[in-house]
């Protein structure tokens, strides 16, 4: 079984700035060490703490203050050395369970509170080694989800931003890794962008102009129709007749076509005289001639070909050049702002000069030919005399269809996406173009990288998850069968010590990242939080006294250390266990410990109630006992020394050190009494100090010159000029009085001050 077997060394530690130990001190399966408040058992605690947790900080924050050197501990363990280098433990690790006030503060309370901390950290001391581990485990496996989650976050953030840059501040990054790739990416998006233009310019689309179409010439057959008319009805030698009177009367005259002269004419009254020359007619028959030629037929004719001559006319003013050339400037305008609203453009065109051109000069050279007709209406004109003229002017009037055809296409175009936009959402529109520029998006090389890194990072989320779901049943089974008897041992304890009070001990809550014991204290059955913000309720803070607590701190740490499978290779330490509890619960306590000694590996109380080791030196085995007591010998040393409990735990008023403690504090005794007793305190307590150096009837003046030949480190080398003093002060009250011996008296004073020197480098002893 593991053992401390002893202590070689500890400097600059808590109060020892070097602790002094005689080679010869051994520790056996049970050790008891006194020593007074202040004057290291804590520090001895601490330090086998820090060993078998293996936390060097422990021994760093209790540095011995205002001193030089380094930090320094050896222990003997097993045979092997353990030992502490002022920054880290090196050699054999025993397990050591700890009971004192820091294990009271860690796992129990704090003062008069119950914290969350205490909770988990006394969850951790029921389950054991085991369930620590597993809890370690959980913790490492927690420590990576943290850090996979993290990572995670910031894939996920970038994807999201990606996806808020291009119109979907919405859209999980889950939903931006699951998008379709997008086929013929370019082309959709930019059909799709064109879309979001029209609907993002709807009312001006609806409200834009049109291009409009040209104005068309009549086609060519229609307009050379009338060239090949004749009138039916009007006798060609009446037509030869009329015609041989025009070209008598026509030599030098400036005069529109005598054929509509003389049409005109018969529009007057005849009744009177000529209506062309207002002379008495009495020969009616070249009037009678003009009436017959001049039919209904014929009119129609006239007009229609003066009709053709005033069409031509316009072209050759330019009315036709202007008309097309301002709608086609127009339209253009209006093709213009079209295809900037809609995206959609035109392909027609027109050259309007080269056509204006064409049909100026085809108009002038028909013209002529019904400037011929006109003059001679009754004649048809041949056909080969306009043939060419005409596909000219279909030339012409082809291209302005052509034109218009496209024009109309376009302006249906048009209209179709006027209806489509009369039910289009603007924001549905932009938010398809923002989805499909996602689409694009996620397939490109650098975002799709970040998509599979959070492809993996969520796989091994995963697998985390479930490696800590099955840490977590472990530890839930491991911790169902340590705590399933917890509560009945503590409250078997908590009865056997007189508390008033038991405990509720309950599966452990999970509601933090770190599991934590879960209890209600009991009191008249009465279950009551150990935590409790509201200081009008019942709690641990307000329900038990001081006593309780302790008692509920030792009776936790009994019912852990007894159901623990390790205990047998287990050093238990108690510093002061009786503490705060009621005289009648101190029997109890050395009990326990007594079935301790029986049980674990080793088992050390430290304490400074002398009457308490006497009880434990009485009811252990005395075979298995080791007893010293930590001293001081010397101003600014420390020692640990064997140590006689029995002597030391006589009667108060029948020890010299009590004696000097009374006449200090109350000023009992006869001061020539007190001042010889000194020598006898300092001589008892450095024969026991150092048996090897002293023999047991060593007088104060053969340890004076013991100590003036030990070595320089020798630990009580520092005491020798007080040893001195209080020798000489002393030295005519060793022995009785010589007759004629000078008589000295004792100032009780004085006497005091010496006597609390003597205190002063005794510590440790009675």
């Amino acid at each position: 079984m593991p053992a401390l077997q002893k202590i070689i060394d500890i400097q600059k530690v808590g109060r020892f700035e070097k602790l002094n130990v005689p080679g010869s001190l051994r520790f056996s399966p049970v050790a008891l060490v006194f020593g007074e408040n202040g004057w290291g058992k804590s520090t001895l605690a601490d330090i086998l703490r820090s060993l078998t947790r293996n936390q060097p900080d422990i021994i760093r924050g209790r540095e011995t203050l205002a001193t030089g050197g380094r930090q320094k501990v050896i222990l003997l363990v097993d045979g092997q050395q353990s030992a502490f280098d002022g920054s880290a433990w090196t050699g054999p690790r025993p397990r050591i369970a700890v009971f004192d006030q820091v294990f009271i503060n860690e796992n129990v309370y704090s003062g008069d509170s119950v914290s969350h901390d205490h909770l988990k950290r006394q969850y951790g001391l029921v389950v054991g080694a085991e369930g620590v581990a597993l809890i370690g485990q959980i913790q490492t496996v927690d420590k990576e989800l943290k850090e996979v989650g993290q990572l995670l976050k910031e894939k996920e953030g970038v994807l999201q931003a990606t996806a808020a840059t291009l119109g979907l501040p919405r859209m999980s990054a889950s939903d931006f890794a699951g998008l379709a790739r997008l086929e013929d990416a370019d082309n959709v998006i930019a059909e799709k962008e064109r879309e979001v233009r029209r609907a993002t310019e709807k009312e001006q689309i609806r409200t834009a102009n049109l291009p409009q179409p040209l104005p068309v010439p009549t086609s060519a057959a229609d307009l050379t129709a009338a060239l090949v008319q004749s009138v039916d009805g009007v006798a060609a030698d009446l037509h030869r007749r009329l015609q041989d009177h025009i070209a008598r009367h026509a030599a030098g005259r400036d005069a529109p076509p005598h054929e509509a002269w003389l049409e005109a004419g018969l529009a007057f009254d005849d009744t009177q005289g000529c209506p062309y020359c207002g002379q008495e007619l009495r020969d009616r028959s070249l009037i009678d001639l003009y009436r017959d030629y001049f039919s209904a037929a014929y009119k129609a004719l006239a007009a229609e070909v003066k009709q053709r001559r005033q069409t031509l006319e316009r072209y050759r003013r330019g009315e036709f050049r202007l008309a097309i050339g301002t709608r086609t400037d127009a339209n253009r305008a209006a093709i213009g702002n079209l295809k900037t609203l809609t995206g959609e453009g035109c392909e027609a065109t027109l050259d309007i000069e080269a056509l204006s051109d064409a049909m100026d000069t085809t108009a002038a050279a028909l013209d002529r030919v019904f400037q011929q007709k006109q003059q001679d209406l009754i004649t048809p004109v041949a056909a080969d005399e306009y043939e060419n003229l005409s596909h000219q002017w279909d030339g012409g009037r082809a291209a302005i269809v052509a034109y218009n055809h496209e024009i109309a296409s376009y302006g249906e175009r048009i209209e179709g996406l006027r209806c489509a936009q009369a039910g289009v959402n603007l924001d549905s529109v932009k938010n398809e173009l923002a989805v499909l520029q996602a689409r694009r998006k996620r397939y490109e090389a650098n975002t799709a990288a970040i998509v599979a890194d959070r492809q993996t990072l969520m796989d091994r989320q995963k697998a985390l998850k479930d490696s800590k779901d099955g840490l977590r049943d472990q530890l839930t089974a491991h911790t169902k069968r340590v705590t399933e008897g917890l509560g009945a041992t503590i409250n078997a304890y908590l009865d056997r010590l007189g508390a008033g009070f038991q405990i509720d001990y309950q599966p452990p809550n999970y509601r933090g990242k770190e599991p934590a014991a879960e209890y209600a204290i009991l009191i008249n059955r009465t279950p009551v939080p150990p935590r409790a913000d509201d200081i009008a309720g019942p709690s641990f803070k307000n329900t038990l006294s001081s006593g309780d607590k302790s008692v509920l701190a030792l009776a936790l740490f009994l019912a852990t250390v007894n159901t623990d499978p390790h205990l047998t290779e287990t050093i238990v330490v108690l510093d002061d266990p009786f503490t705060s509890m009621d005289e009648f619960r101190r029997t109890f306590t050395v009990n326990e410990i007594n079935k301790l000694t029986n049980r674990a590996a080793q088992v050390f109380v430290f304490s400074h109630e002398l009457g308490f080791l006497r009880l434990l030196w009485d009811r252990i085995d005395q075979g298995k006992i080791t007893s010293c007591a930590i001293q001081t010998g010397a101003p600014g040393m420390a020692s640990l020394a064997t140590f006689d409990l029995e002597q030391a735990t006589r009667p108060r008023n029948e020890t010299e050190r009590m004696k000097m403690i009374q006449f200090i504090d109350a000023t009992e005794g006869d001061p020539a009494e007190i001042r010889a007793l000194l020598r006898k305190v300092l001589e008892h307590f450095y024969r026991n100090g150092d048996p090897e150096l002293f023999h047991a009837d060593e007088m104060l003046d053969g340890i004076i010159r013991k100590i003036e030949g030990a070595p320089t480190e020798y630990r009580y080398k520092r005491a020798l000029d007080q040893l001195k003093d209080i020798n000489f002060y002393t030295r005519n009250f060793h022995h009785a009085p010589v007759p004629g011996g000078v008589t000295e008296n004792t100032q009780v004073e004085e006497l005091k001050t010496y006597c609390r020197r003597v205190r002063d480098l005794t510590r440790g002893t009675p």
